[in-house]
């Protein structure tokens, strides 16, 4: 019994520790006011640079769209990832009940 004391000593600072150290810490929300709407900032951010840095970059920002993945009207499960994520559930759940009827250790409790 005195084995496990040793661990519960320790393992009780450790936590004083943690609890202490949050509690001391300021909570996130107590910073100060929260910063203003992120359009506002990008908008006084983008006010801030010179004519001739936007116009150097707006040819490089209108390069060719990135496309977008095909929508498909199929659904998940008749596509081929989810006839194979169907498969393996399947076949999971085969194992399951077979290892379940065929185990080995034999206990009372069973």
């Amino acid at each position: 019994m005195t084995r496990y004391l040793k661990h519960a000593r320790f393992l009780a600072g450790a936590l004083a520790l943690i609890v202490g150290l949050s509690l001391v810490a300021p909570p996130a929300f107590a910073a100060g006011p929260a910063p203003g709407p992120i359009a506002a900032a990008a908008t006084a951010k983008v006010a801030a640079v010179p004519a001739e840095t936007l116009a150097q970059a707006a040819p490089a920002a209108q390069a060719a769209p990135v496309a977008a993945p095909a929508q498909t009207d199929k659904p998940f499960f008749k596509t081929g990832k989810g006839a194979f994520a169907l498969a393996l559930l399947a076949g999971s759940l085969g194992y399951t009940l077979y290892s379940f009827s065929n185990d080995r250790v034999k206990s009372p409790a069973k």
